[in-house]
């Protein structure tokens, strides 16, 4: 194998599923990597995030691909990587688990491995710290998954093709603050109020029933811990309502905050963007459509 092209979605976790259920979204990093025949190692860098890494060894696709090399104790001589991203790197909407599973399938690419998609879907998700999001972003769609004695148990599910409105606020200090919040303890009720929330949580996207997902995507344990951190999150919320938005949630940790609607979804996005800005951040959005192809790999010579 001389070249191999990967390109995957985006991926969100939100409301009560916790890190149980995954979505992929229509943002997508592609990396397009091949042989050289020198020992040199060039990585090229292009859109959301360019900057974001250390070029060479520190960049998240070259460290999976290393691990790779690790695992099956031989590695190619040089490699070109060149990465395309229209995912923000920050935020909750899955950049890294994209990154680590096109150096993983790279990796296997270039040493000529003949794992299948599920072979090389496990072997990413445990690689990864966002197993429940590698399953969705390869798939496609939404995914359920969990992992048991080190295997990651997944089911995808149908899903509607529907389309959601992404925003997030510019917030440099939230990941580094965000990541200090770990409770020591959890109450039952909120534990239990989440669960009972699940099924219909999946019900309602399986089914497209966006008046059942307002009902229900609701979150006790993360949302209210991470809430205090984003700046004008009440404001933006109930602006998008009035906009016509369904339901809203976090992404995953945040800040990106997710909407559904049935329509009108223009013009949400951007009412979220302005009520942000009333609150002094400034914020971007995106109308995409759920994802429900997954991993593309090109092969070439």
């Amino acid at each position: 194998m001389q070249k191999v092209r990967i390109t995957l979605p985006g991926t969100i976790t939100f409301g009560p599923a916790l890190n149980s259920l995954a979505l992929a979204i229509g943002l997508h990093t592609t990396v397009e990597i091949s042989h050289r025949s020198d020992d040199a190692l060039i990585v090229e860098a292009a859109g959301e995030g360019s900057g974001h890494y250390g070029i060479g060894l520190r960049h998240p696709v070259v460290l999976a691909m290393m691990r790779v090399f690790q695992k099956q104790e031989r590695a190619p001589r040089g490699v070109t990587i060149r990465i395309q991203n229209t995912i923000p790197v920050t935020g909750g909407l899955g950049a890294e688990t994209a990154f680590n599973i096109a150096g993983v399938i790279g990796a296997n690419n270039l040493l000529d491995t003949s794992h299948n998609r599920l072979q090389m879907l496990e072997l990413a998700a445990s690689l990864s710290l966002e197993p429940y999001q590698t399953a969705a972003s390869i798939i496609g769609g939404l995914v359920t998954s969990l992992t048991v004695n080190g295997r990651l148990l997944h089911r995808p599910i149908t899903v509607q093709p529907l389309q959601v409105i992404l925003v997030l606020p510019d917030l440099p200090r939230y990941p580094a603050e965000a990541s200090r919040i770990r409770p020591d303890r959890i109450l039952f009720n909120d534990v239990a109020y989440n669960l009972d929330r699940v099924p219909l949580l999946i019900e309602s996207l399986r089914t497209g029933d966006l008046t059942l997902l307002s009902e229900i995507l609701d979150d006790r344990i993360r949302l209210p811990m991470l809430k205090p951190l984003l700046t004008g999150y009440d404001h933006v919320a109930e602006m998008a309502r009035r906009a016509g938005a369904s339901a809203l949630a976090l992404c995953g940790d945040g800040p990106a905050m997710v909407a559904f609607a049935p329509d009108n979804h223009a013009e949400i996005a951007r009412t979220m963007v302005t009520a942000f800005d009333n609150s002094g951040i400034k914020a971007r959005s995106w109308v995409v459509p759920i994802d429900r192809q997954g991993v593309v790999i090109s092969v070439i010579g």
